[in-house]
């Protein structure tokens, strides 16, 4: 089953100072990495289903109307929402007309595309609808005109810091993530064919779960250098040991980035 959090985010009017509507989306395929997307809505007098937002609720259903258009056809899709309004509109119809028309484009649509629409109430808190909220409200807060990616493949989903110093055979590794802080103390073996510098990075990798793009702060022009290319640098044990753990990166779907 795919799963899709949406969320919609709404301020002002058209002629607001600081009006403005976007819509964020967490898109989870069976056997993939999340998928973060976003985009601003024009705003528009009047409102229309495409050309603009009269309200948060229709922020809301231009979410879904994009989760749907970014899932793969002829397949189930579960959108998952913290707004009844948005799922009531979606089944029932609404009173506005911009909203009714979107909610009708939306149902249209779903049909079109052979997709069969599930619709779940979902509490803010999750981690995925969380996530959707800011996509939501940096697309939202993005001034007019300003290109927004529609896919973000590189968002950043969890940070580790690495802190080493030349006179202690330790590192410590302080990885964070939305409503988690994770602290390791790793030992570092100067006598091991790998460098100890590399020794913390790979601690750090391992502490991504699937799905996450991984920034790497202060990691060593070498660790970084051998991360990216271990068959230049390295050989036999330590360059297994950097392989084996680029595998299980690339198996679990962890993106590494470097600041």
């Amino acid at each position: 089953m795919n799963h899709a959090y949406v969320d919609g985010s709404y301020q002002g009017d058209a002629d607001g100072e600081n009006a403005g509507a976007g819509w964020g989306i967490v898109l989870l395929l069976p056997g993939q990495p999340a998928r973060r997307l976003q985009g601003r809505i024009q705003l528009a007098v009047p409102p229309g289903p495409l050309t603009g937002a009269e309200d948060n609720n229709a922020s809301e259903l231009r979410a879904v109307l994009e989760a749907l258009r970014h899932a793969p056809p002829g397949e189930a899709l579960t959108v998952h929402s913290d707004n009844t309004s948005t799922l009531r509109s979606i089944r029932l119809g609404s009173l506005s007309v911009a909203q009714d028309e979107l909610a009708a484009l939306i149902r249209h649509e779903a049909a079109l595309r052979g997709t069969a629409l599930h619709l779940a109430r979902e509490s803010r808190e999750r981690r995925h609808m969380r996530a959707a909220h800011e996509l939501a409200n940096e697309a939202r807060r993005a001034a007019p005109g300003t290109l927004l990616s529609t896919e973000l493949p590189g968002q950043v989903s969890a940070e580790a810091i690495i802190v080493q110093t030349p006179w202690r055979a330790e590192a410590t590794v302080s990885l964070r993530r939305v409503g988690e802080r994770v602290r390791l103390d790793l030992p570092l073996d100067p006598a091991a064919p790998l460098p100890p510098s590399v020794q913390a990075l790979l601690g750090a990798t391992g502490l991504a779960q699937a799905g996450e793009v991984l920034l790497v702060r202060r990691a060593t022009a070498l660790a970084q250098a051998i991360w990216e290319k271990p068959l230049r640098a390295l050989e036999g044990e330590a360059r297994a040991a950097v392989q084996a753990a680029r595998e299980q990166a690339a198996e679990l779907g962890v993106g590494v980035q470097f600041e």
